[in-house]
């Protein structure tokens, strides 16, 4: 006698959809290591200071307040991960895509970001002094009140990026594409951008800078400068 098909396919079809529709990750209880695929998973306040974590999967991860000092996150995907009061100090995130990853006060002082993709991220109020963001892709980011003192970003595609209310102290800008970057009480006091690209007269405009403030050839500085800063 010949079984029916219909069931057996269906509850194939719907354990499918649960796994194609982002449902609970069998990954979730896995041990982090390189490679490890915590997509969609909620680990908030993990311990995981120097572990390697090179290649792991974090896609819309919740990993606030978790510490991942100096751990190592070459090539991780944080793509729309939850990044909110987590430390990456001094972590080494080489070519990690954070392409639309959010956080409110994410601490990344002397973070290693080379080659970053930071496209579309939104990092309100973080830190991320002296972290090396040259050749990153920050083009549309969201990183309004940042502290990027002596920050790197050679090389780095700032287009669109919104720094402002940001420090950028002492943070090298050779060859920085800045086109339509927006500078809005941005602290641009002894910054060197002369030899920045795609800057303009306009989005000086409203910036804060001072007599230390070197200009690409061609642009003045603003009338109002210096200007006074905002006090936090």
């Amino acid at each position: 006698m010949a079984w029916p098909l219909r069931p057996t396919l269906t509850a194939c079809v719907v354990v499918y959809s649960l796994a194609s529709a982002g449902g609970v990750s069998a990954g979730c209880s896995s041990s982090p290591g390189p490679g490890t695929d915590w997509s969609g998973c909620r680990k908030m306040s993990k311990v995981l200071q120097d572990y390697d974590l090179n290649g792991a999967k974090f896609v819309r991860a919740d990993l606030s307040r978790s510490n991942f000092k100096a751990a190592k996150l070459v090539g991780a995907d944080f793509t729309k991960a939850n990044l909110s009061y987590t430390i990456l100090r001094r972590a080494n995130l080489s070519k990690a895509k954070l392409t639309g990853a959010f956080g409110t006060r994410t601490y990344m002082k002397e973070a290693i970001m080379k080659g970053v993709d930071l496209s579309k991220a939104e990092f309100f109020r973080a830190q991320m002094t002296a972290v090396d963001l040259s050749s990153a892709n920050l083009n549309g980011s969201q990183l309004s009140r940042a502290d990027l003192t002596a920050a790197n970003l050679d090389a780095a595609d700032a287009r669109n990026a919104n720094l402002s209310r940001a420090k950028l102290g002492l943070a090298s800008f050779n060859q920085t594409n800045m086109e339509n970057a927006y500078l809005y009480r941005t602290d641009l006091r002894g910054v060197d951008l002369s030899n920045a690209i795609g800057l303009t007269q306009t989005q000086l405009r409203g910036s804060c800078g001072d007599s230390d403030t070197r200009l690409p050839s061609g642009l003045q500085a603003p009338g109002e400068w210096p200007c006074a800063l905002e006090k936090e």
